[in-house]
């Protein structure tokens, strides 16, 4: 829906709202892959591991059915959707509307490549796609037409006055690792924080979070972790507070650097049975498996699966389903033969736990077939 001021917002998130590592396991149900088929990647559509990559392919096919009219694939007779998607090569944007310009047409192509790896990421396709909403005159400039001073037009607020500038090398890397003082902290004891401080500053967090505003409660820990340069142990509560907020934000790049230089402080000082060492582990590989590192997320997940000993029953659902995406994981890395080995270890504890008929082991059945016979 666009709002008054040309803002776009999503009211139907429909499958993005389950996130986290406990999505998996109910996303990919038995004879049914959850998505929308004409914009799945070739990845999702053989039910291995989706990331960031698969993203952008989706916004591929999305962005050449806003250029030409049509989505790239539709189905036939002879050849299903799901097939195009996995071999069929994607359709030139300029042979459906020749007054594309070439450097869009390569970049749609560029988009929808079969191999994750040969897509572009993210911040790329942004890049070169914003000149494209940038030119023209300013929406309240004396120039404008009456497209662009309609008050709904969708790329008003990417021209003016809301489009913010690139971000400086300082703000991509705040509150990653423990940052140098500011020059306030340097100027004086008045800006560290007390441990009153912190304790009122953790709360208050949490209560943001809980109430879904995420990016205030990752302005809050920003700053305590400034302010808490004095105190080293602090100073690793807060980063680690700060990792799981940027996590459950979705901001999975910037909550695996985070938390993955957590886990490593902590594990200077803590077993590795520790509870803070495990949820770094275990959050940490899962933001690494969601932006599309398999290797670090492996490293972490199992780390978290090997030392974690809780008897608690949530504990043992959580590995289960880690040791699923575990699975997922190696067979998107290349390693069908491993995957297979992990999900039959894991199907008699799903068995056990869910029952011999339910739908998370006959989906793990479902998985393991496909393993065997890939397409």
């Amino acid at each position: 829906m666009i709002t008054d001021g040309g803002l776009v917002k999503v009211l139907d998130f429909g499958i993005a709202i389950l996130r986290g590592a406990g999505a998996l396991p109910r996303l990919t149900q038995v004879d049914r892959t959850v998505g929308t088929p004409a914009y799945m990647s070739p990845e999702q559509c053989l039910g291995q591991a989706v990331t960031a990559a698969s993203d952008i392919y989706s916004l591929g096919c999305l962005l050449l059915e806003l250029l030409t009219g049509d989505v790239p694939f539709f189905a036939t007779a002879d050849t299903p959707l799901r097939s195009h998607h996995l071999n069929t090569p994607a359709p030139s944007a300029r042979s459906r509307r020749a007054d594309v310009r070439p450097e869009l047409d390569k970049l749609v192509a560029s988009m929808l490549a079969k191999d994750p790896g040969a897509r572009p990421a993210a911040a790329a396709v942004y890049e070169a796609l914003l000149p494209l909403t940038t030119t023209g005159p300013r929406p309240d400039g004396p120039k404008a037409t009456a497209k662009t001073t309609s008050n709904r037009d969708p790329t008003r607020p990417f021209r003016w006055p809301l489009l913010a500038p690139a971000p400086s090398p300082r703000a991509r890397v705040r509150g990653l690792l423990a940052p140098a003082p500011s020059p306030r902290t340097r100027a004086g004891s008045e800006s560290k924080l007390s441990d009153a401080e912190a304790g009122l500053l953790q709360d208050s967090a949490r209560a943001l979070l809980d109430s879904d505003r995420s990016s205030e409660a990752i302005s809050l820990l920003e700053d305590g972790v400034e302010r808490a340069c004095h105190d080293p142990a602090l100073q690793l509560q807060l980063r680690h507070l700060l990792g799981a907020a940027l996590f459950y934000a979705g901001e999975y790049t910037r909550a695996a650097a985070v938390l993955d230089a957590a886990g490593r402080d902590y594990r200077r000082y803590f077993p590795p049975g520790d509870p803070n060492v495990l949820d770094c582990a275990y959050h940490a590989g899962h933001a690494y498996a969601e932006i599309g590192k398999p290797d670090k997320a492996l490293s972490h997940l199992r780390f978290y699966v090997q030392n974690d000993t809780s008897a608690s029953e949530d504990e043992a659902r959580k590995i289960l389903e880690t040791r699923f995406v575990i699975a997922q994981l190696l067979a998107a890395d290349g390693y069908p033969e491993e995957a297979l080995a992990e999900l039959h270890a894991v199907r008699p504890l799903l068995a056990d736990t869910f029952g011999p008929d339910s739908v998370q082991v006959r989906n793990l059945d479902k998985q393991a077939a496909r393993l065997r016979a890939p397409l």
